[in-house]
């Protein structure tokens, strides 16, 4: 049975901290400089909001899959909302600590798609288009949440305001760098399947790309890296200005589309 649309978590964990290193679980919860209320209630939605990236992202792949005849992802249980099906422990654990980790990739066979260019397509984006839609409705709940009035209000409500904004600004930020760094061209992103589905993969570039691209991300991680530990070199990560830059454009956008209904 051929898997189809693996992705690796541990790049797409790694784009959150190229998006803004203020994502790691240790600067969310010290966001005052000590631990607070505040920092724990930052942590718990970035946990769900991660969460809730992650495995929409994965069920949208099984879903529209079925949609197109294959039944796989159903036949293992990976249509489920239960994070167990979807989570990798080791890989969560990462995540936890030390801000990276890895999901399980979705099985889906394409030989049993009604269409199998039609089903590679769709299912391919299937994915990314469910990040940017998270992200689109999370924009409109973070304006309507930034209009809400919190002078004088009791703790208890003044702190569950507090976190649901803070949730759909994570929703925003996370879906958006998940969707950006999906689509790239790189294996065994969804870019790469996507791109697959029009071109031949024994040509040269389908072969650099498989052989090569964990290595180009590893490149982009390093440079950011070294940036972020040396203040006095520039960020010179592609990535980095790709993910935080056009990242931004497509957040701020959705914010100013709500900001004009509401």
């Amino acid at each position: 049975m051929s898997v189809w649309c693996y992705t690796i978590y541990l790049f797409d964990i790694i784009s959150i901290y190229c998006y803004n290193n203020s994502m790691y679980i240790y600067q969310l919860l010290t966001s005052n400089g000590r631990i607070d209320r505040y920092g724990l209630l930052n942590v718990v939605a970035f946990i769900v909001a991660l969460f809730v990236a992650l495995i929409l992202h994965e069920i949208a792949h099984g879903l529209v899959a079925l949609w197109n005849g294959d039944n796989t992802a159903k036949a293992y249980g990976r249509l489920s909302l239960n994070p167990i099906k979807h989570f990798d422990w080791m890989g969560l654990l990462l995540m936890l600590i030390v801000g990276f980790g890895w999901a399980k990739p979705v099985p889906v066979n394409p030989n049993n798609f009604r269409n199998r260019k039609v089903g590679a397509i769709t299912v391919s984006i299937a994915g990314v288009v469910t990040n940017i839609t998270i992200a689109f409705f999370a924009a409109m709940g973070w304006v309507l949440l930034s209009k809400v009035n919190v002078y004088g209000m009791k703790d208890g409500l003044y702190y569950f305001v507090y976190f649901c904004a803070q949730l759909m600004n994570m929703l925003l930020a996370l879906n958006v760098s998940f969707a950006l760094f999906n689509i790239l061209p790189l294996y065994p992103l969804d870019g790469y399947r996507l791109l697959s589905c029009f071109v031949s993969q024994d040509n040269g570039f389908m072969r650099f790309l498989r052989k090569y691209s964990y290595y180009i991300v590893l490149g982009f991680v390093a440079l950011n890296l070294l940036s972020a530990y040396i203040p006095v070199i520039p960020n010179l990560s592609p990535l980095y200005w790709y993910v935080s830059g056009l990242g931004g454009l497509i957040r701020n956008g959705f914010e100013q589309f709500w900001r004009l209904i509401f």
